[in-house]
């Protein structure tokens, strides 16, 4: 993963979303809040299921996401994809995103792994870019019902035992990097894993 590509400008306070700027995609940027102590997952899940979140907002299980730097990552992948002859592998740049998240090739697990479904804890993120006129207010703060909480305590809501057992972490990996490097290792390369794996 060559991290020179993406790069994150912070402008984050208690109530302000944080900003990642890509080097690679210099029209586009990712947003991101996060929320604790929600209480209204199951509500959110409806808008989600019957298609009515911005097509380019992501709403994420908090407890999986050790820093920022996954998002990034995975961010960059996601516009890439789009930019691509490919195209997308999903149906939205928001699930996208939640599907580079996850290390997986497969989509539905990935989706409902890193989904909102019960959380209290949840990442809103959205991209702003693209074609002019294509704008859409990501933004759907509005929609959940908990608290905005400092990006910089994302570490504090970690479930560390289901962030290595659904990345297939070592502990002998945890010894020579960090938890946030082994995540981002197994985003950037799931490709080339999941082929040699076959």
């Amino acid at each position: 993963v060559d991290e020179g590509k993406a790069k994150a400008t912070a402008h984050a306070t208690m109530t302000q979303a944080e900003t990642i700027q890509f080097e690679a995609h210099p029209d586009w940027v990712l947003k991101c809040k996060l929320f604790t102590h929600v209480t209204n997952a199951a509500d959110l899940v409806t808008h989600i299921t019957s298609g009515n979140l911005p097509m380019k907002t992501s709403l994420i299980n908090a407890t999986l996401v050790p820093d920022l730097l996954p998002l990034y990552v995975a961010g960059d992948k996601a516009l890439r994809s789009l930019q691509s002859d490919k195209g997308l592998s999903t149906r939205t740049l928001g699930s996208e995103l939640l599907y580079n998240l996850s290390g997986s090739r497969h989509i539905r697990d990935a989706l409902i792994k890193f989904g909102v479904k019960d959380s209290t804890s949840i990442l809103l993120a959205w991209f702003e870019g693209g074609k002019e006129g294509d704008e859409e207010n990501g933004d759907v703060s509005d929609l959940i019902k908990g608290s905005v909480a400092d990006l910089g305590d994302l570490h504090l809501g970690l479930d560390q035992s289901q962030v290595v057992d659904w990345y297939k972490i070592h502990d002998k990996e945890l010894t020579n990097a960090s938890l946030t490097d082994c995540v981002v290792f197994r985003i950037g390369a799931k490709d080339f894993l999941d082929k040699k794996q076959k």
